[in-house]
C-alpha cells in the first residue's frame, strides 16, 4: 500500500532519506530508494535524490509531492 509524504504546519513532519517511493512516468514506474532531499529554491518545492535498487540515478529529481511511499525506515 502506498502513501504520500506527510507535511505539517512547517513543512515536510517526516525525513524522506531512506524511504522505497514509486513513480509514474512516461508510461513506466520508477522504484527507488531517497537518497537526499534539499529545498529548490527557485521552484520552492523539496526535491528528492533517488537512485534505482541496482545504484542508477533516476533520470528526473522528483518533487516530494509527486512520489509515493512505499515504505519507510519508520512508520508511525
Amino acid at each position: 500500500m502506498s502513501r504520500k509524504f506527510r507535511f505539517g504546519k512547517f513543512g515536510l513532519r517526516e525525513d524522506p532519506t531512506g524511504a522505497h517511493v514509486t513513480l509514474d512516468w512516461q508510461g513506466r514506474t520508477l522504484l527507488g530508494e531517497v537518497r537526499s532531499a534539499e529545498y529548490n529554491q527557485a521552484t520552492g518545492y523539496i526535491v528528492l535524490t533517488v537512485r534505482h535498487f541496482n545504484g542508477e540515478l533516476w533520470p528526473i529529481q522528483p518533487t516530494v509531492l509527486a512520489v509515493n511511499v512505499l515504505s519507510s525506515r519508520e512508520e508511525a
